[in-house]
């Protein structure tokens, strides 16, 4: 878990342009750039996604176009609500993957009417993951909070792909990394794109450290970030995350 608080640390780059960006397209589409961490107070949040979509023609077109390495499972869950109240309203989104969509941007992706994915892009699903500290109450109580996150996401992958639940569980215990044509093959996206268009200035292109997953791609891998100045307040990440986990305990 440990490993996991580091490589959002590092990846969450202080000088960072905004993960957040819309821009006017061709053919009447809006073009919303999602690169970055999913999480309340770093690059993507639910908050930013939720107020994108709600300043758009409800009839409109949004380009959804991403490169994240994951992160907040509930940040994630918010931004498909959000997401759905707009495709319910008439609106359409089609998810571009321009680089990278790991983790629970995996399966915000899949929320949209349409997913294409560039060529080299990749997509990866995991087990869902999360961290507590107490008695052994408190740890089973994560646990089954986990084990039910976990349910829902499989859930969602099953409904896109039309695999069954054994394989996308598989999929999951693995680690899997899919690359363009293993997910347009197995229903993660509906086809390959060769060219992208130009992105705004103010739109970053990170190279993720995803060195804390297993199994990423050698081409996705860049050297570990530096470490910062001071050591990571690991008992103050703890805290937070026990606050949130409470907020679950009786959904």
């Amino acid at each position: 878990m440990k490993k996991l608080f580091q490589l959002l640390l590092d990846n969450a780059a202080k000088d960072r342009k905004p993960g957040i960006v819309m821009q006017a397209a061709d053919g009447g589409e809006t073009v919303l750039f999602m690169y970055g961490i999913i999480y309340a107070d770093w690059d993507i949040s639910a908050l930013d996604v939720a107020k994108a979509l709600a300043g758009m023609d409800p009839k409109s077109t949004v380009r959804m176009r991403v490169n994240s390495p994951g992160g907040d499972v509930f940040e994630a869950k918010a931004i498909v609500t959000a997401m759905n109240e707009f495709r319910s309203g008439g609106g359409k989104i089609i998810a571009q993957i321009d680089a990278l969509a790991a983790s629970c941007m995996s399966w915000i992706v899949l929320a949209a009417d349409e997913v294409e994915i560039a060529q080299g892009a990749f997509m990866m699903v995991h087990n869902a993951m999360g961290g507590c500290y107490g008695s052994a109450a408190d740890l089973s109580a994560t646990a089954s909070l986990l084990t039910k996150v976990e349910g829902s996401i499989v859930a969602e992958y099953v409904a896109a792909t039309g695999k069954s639940t054994a394989e996308v569980q598989a999929w999951l215990d693995a680690e899997t990394w899919f690359d363009a044509q293993e997910a347009v093959d197995n229903g993660f996206a509906d086809r390959i794109i060769t060219q992208l268009s130009e992105k705004p200035d103010n739109v970053a292109a990170p190279k993720w450290n995803l060195a804390a997953y297993e199994k990423a791609p050698k081409a996705l891998l860049a050297p570990p970030a530096a470490p910062p100045a001071n050591e990571p307040d690991f008992e103050a990440v703890r805290a937070h995350n026990e606050r949130r986990l409470q907020l679950f305990q009786f959904a």
